[in-house]
């Protein structure tokens, strides 16, 4: 993984933090879910990537 994956894996997660915090009670679900996914998900995705680069192809 490339810092250019890393950087774009955390504007996405800054983008869907952002989303997250100025929606109200009223946000519909099809932008909730996948919102949610990003922010719980992408920051797995990232460590899980850096592991697999430094550890398991050494």
């Amino acid at each position: 993984m490339d810092r250019t994956d890393f950087f774009l894996g955390l504007i996405a997660v800054l983008l869907a933090a952002q989303v997250y915090e100025t929606g109200d009670g009223h946000t519909p679900l099809f932008i909730v879910l996948p919102v949610m996914a990003i922010l719980y998900l992408g920051p797995v995705y990232l460590v899980g990537a850096v592991l697999i680069e430094n550890v398991v192809d050494s």
